[in-house]
This record gives C-alpha cells, sequence and structure tokens, in this order.
C-alpha cells in the first residue's frame, strides 16, 4: 500500500516534478507554502513532509519546529542549496530536521532518504505505543503495592462485627436497627472478602472466584437495600425495575461490585440534571439473564466510547481513576458474561450485561410488565420515565 508523503515549495514547476518522480511509490500531496502546508496537515497527518527551505514568509526550518511540536512523529525532510548548509545541519542538530538533501536532489538519493525517513516514523510510533505500555504497567506495579498496605491497615480496622452481633442480641424487637445491623453485616463481609483478594492479588496467589447458583431478583434487592446508604447516588432518581426472576451461576460479591461502579457512574452523568434518572433493570432473553443499567445523562462521544473499557481511562477528570470498567468487564467475563455499552452524546447511556441462565432452572418469570421490551439487550439510552 502507498505511504502519504506532503511536499512544500512555492515554485510550481518544482511541485510538478516531485509529484511525477514519486507519483508511482507514494501518494505525494503538495502545498505552495508553510500556511497551506498546516491547514492541510490539520485534516490529513502524514508520515513524511519534504519541503524547500527557501519559501516567503517561512522558511522550510522555521515550518519544520512548529510541524515538530504539533506532530512529533512526523519526519522532516529538507531540500536546499549548498548556501545554507551550516544553518540546515543546526536544525538537524537541534532534531526539528530527519535529514537535508542538497538540490539539485537526485531521484535514487531522495528516495532512499524518503524509504527511512517512513521507517523512522514507524519506529517512533511504535517506541511511544511501547513507552505508554510501560507506564501503564509502572502505574499497575504501584498500585499493587499500595494496595498491599491499604488492604493491611483496612484489615486492621475491621473490628465492627462483635458491635453488630451486640445490636442483633440486645435490640431484636427494633426492626430498623435489626435491618441497619444487616446492612452494616453485609458490608462486613464485602470488605472482608474485598481485603482477602487484595492479599492474594499481591502474593501472586491466585484466587478463583467460586460461582454459586445464584437468584438475580434478591441479588438486586439486596443490592437496592446496600446502595440506599450511599451519599453519591440520589435515590430519588433511582428506579428498579424487576421483570423476571432468573438464576445465573454466579458471583454476588464480584455482581454487586459492578453494578455498584455502573450505578454510580450513571448518579455521575446525571449530576446537572434536574429530570435526570437512572435505572436498574432485570430481564432474561435467549437464555441469558439481562442486567441493564440506563441513565438519560451526560452520554459519551463516540472516540471516548471506544476506549472506555481501557485500565486508567477516565472521563471524570480527578473524580475517577479509570479502573472501574476495566475491572467490571473482567468481573463479568469470570462469571462467563459479557458487558456492553451504548451511549449518545447528550442523551444517555445504557450498560447491558448478560449473563448464562442457570441450567437447571425453570422459567419462573413473573407475567412481563406491558411495558416490557421484546428484546432488553436492545434497550437504548433514552429520558426514562
Amino acid at each position: 500500500m502507498k505511504r502519504d508523503i506532503l511536499y512544500v515549495d512555492d515554485e510550481p514547476s518544482n511541485l510538478i516534478v516531485f509529484e511525477a518522480a514519486f507519483e508511482e511509490t507514494f501518494n505525494v500531496y503538495t502545498a505552495a507554502n508553510a500556511d497551506e502546508a498546516l491547514n492541510f496537515l490539520k485534516s490529513q497527518p502524514v508520515p513524511v513532509v519534504v519541503a524547500d527551505q527557501r519559501m516567503p514568509d517561512m522558511t522550510g526550518v522555521e515550518m519544520f519546529g512548529l510541524i515538530r511540536k504539533i506532530y512529533p512523529h512526523t519526519q522532516r525532510v529538507i531540500l536546499s542549496g549548498f548556501a545554507d548548509s551550516d544553518a540546515i545541519i543546526d536544525a538537524i542538530n537541534e532534531g526539528q530536521v530527519f535529514q537535508f538533501v542538497r538540490k539539485p536532489w537526485q531521484r535514487v538519493e531522495l528516495l532512499s532518504v524518503l524509504h527511512r525517513a517512513l521507517d523512522a516514523h514507524d519506529l517512533a510510533v511504535q517506541n511511544s505505543v511501547l513507552t505508554e505500555r510501560l507506564l501503564v504497567s509502572e502505574r499497575c506495579a504501584m498500585l499493587g503495592q499500595a494496595s498491599g498496605r491499604i488492604a493491611h491497615e483496612m484489615a486492621n480496622q475491621l473490628n465492627i462485627l462483635p458491635l453488630i452481633e451486640l445490636i442483633e442480641d440486645d435490640y431484636r424487637e427494633d426492626e430498623q436497627l435489626l435491618e441497619f445491623a444487616e446492612v452494616a453485616r453485609l458490608t462486613y463481609e464485602r470488605l472482608t472478602e474485598l481485603i482477602e483478594e487484595v492479599k492474594a492479588f499481591v502474593r501472586f496467589q491466585p484466587q478463583n472466584a467460586e460461582l454459586k447458583p445464584l437468584d438475580l431478583d434478591e441479588s438486586i434487592h439486596e443490592l437496592a437495600s446496600f446502595i440506599r446508604f450511599s451519599r453519591t447516588v440520589p435515590q430519588e432518581q433511582l428506579s428498579i425495575d424487576i421483570r423476571a426472576r432468573p438464576k445465573i451461576l454466579g458471583h454476588k460479591l464480584k455482581l454487586h461490585q459492578v453494578l455498584v461502579n455502573l450505578i454510580k457512574n450513571a448518579s455521575h452523568a446525571i449530576a446537572d440534571r434536574t429530570e435526570g434518572r437512572v435505572q436498574v433493570m432485570l430481564d432474561k432473553a435467549d437464555g441469558d439473564a439481562v442486567i441493564s443499567v440506563s441513565d438519560n445523562g451526560t452520554g459519551i462521544s463516540p472516540e471516548n466510547l471506544e476506549r472506555i473499557w481501557e485500565p486508567f481511562f477516565s472521563t471524570k477528570g480527578d473524580a475517577g481513576n479509570g479502573m472501574g470498567l476495566d475491572v467490571a468487564k473482567r468481573l463479568i467475563a469470570a462469571q462467563n458474561g459479557e458487558i456492553c455499552c451504548e451511549s449518545e452524546l447528550g442523551k444517555g447511556t445504557c450498560f447491558t450485561i448478560r449473563i448464562p441462565l442457570l441450567a437447571e432452572g425453570k422459567d419462573d418469570s413473573p407475567e412481563k410488565n406491558s411495558a416490557a421490551p421484546a428484546n432488553p439487550s436492545s434497550a437504548k439510552p433514552v429520558p426514562l420515565s
């Protein structure tokens, strides 16, 4: 496949000669001056730019100084006579120019330079990718060390269980207090299991989640009881819609981790909307349990939608660490399920989780709500009623 080359020269005859010499080998684009070249690069970056040194308004080296800042991987080749060689050699030493070719140039010589410039561009891009991966690896290592310390300190502070048992024994007639104690006990159990997972991870001890039969409607109701104490989730804007009672082979704690994260993300998306709504819906379709978390919030742009599953990627700025959705995808995959996202900027977002139904289970779904969609996995992020 032909690679792209941009040639910049204020002499029309030079543009014609260059294009004729290399059009069979490259996709040759031309520009008559620096401004025209910079405007072209805004719409279509190219791996190599070739330019004449002596041009009106801005020399080739000056133009390359700007290109280097905006497009650091683009390689820059300068064409000029002997009189400009000292200035151009200085530019090469400063990294603004990949190579200097004296005029009049020979096709064979310049062709070799262009091929080497393309190789240099590709190598620079690969190095950039490898550097980014190395930074991610270093951040993961630092996160692992910090997590180990945090887990140790949290374990030292989890001494609330005797107090919970005391409340359950001494205040059996106080239903509200017993309800709070049950929430506290569940929270204690969640934290204890999470701490053990972190410790096992830091010690490189594989810990496979044991999947058990799980009634999803009960799990969702339990989650609703737990999350109503969260200050980041507006209870008056959250609705739970149970349309089926599917049973799966799953892990309740890990499923709750995912749903809490999705609900908090949705709550963040509607934070500035007085009519904002978050809906959690449970249904089943095509042999799968289907859980969706929808909102009518800010939505996700198409370019960010492609990256939301990347580690450390976040659209929340300082409010997020970019770990949630990457972890959520792995937790759902560990339960033989999958998670996907549909979003429209300015209208809302819908995350859909599908997990295979337990094979032994029978269809014990209640009668469907007349407003239920025929295929819940195709639910779109729309304003919720």
